[in-house]
């Protein structure tokens, strides 16, 4: 069974969250609050980061549940059907 477009949306910010950790994107939020000075780059980098962690941590937990619940509705509704 494929996962549903929820599951894949969770997984897909959780992969973009961790690329731009390991491109260094956490040195770059110290500019949201002004400690850092990395020009227009390091702004935009640091929103990035910023958007993607915020995305990962609190968007990605609720759509893998919820997608994984559809998941299951839909496999319990197959069930009843065949019989």
């Amino acid at each position: 069974m494929k996962p549903g477009p929820l599951i894949r949306a969770a997984l897909l910010m959780a992969a973009l969250f961790l690329l731009l950790h390991l491109l260094g994107g956490r040195q770059y939020v110290g500019i949201l609050s002004g400690t850092r000075d990395g020009g227009l780059f390091g702004l935009g980098f640091g929103v990035a980061y910023a958007l993607s962690w915020f995305s990962a941590v609190l968007l990605a937990p609720i759509f893998l549940l919820a997608g994984l619940a559809d998941l299951s509705l839909r496999r319990s509704q197959r069930r009843s059907g065949a019989r």
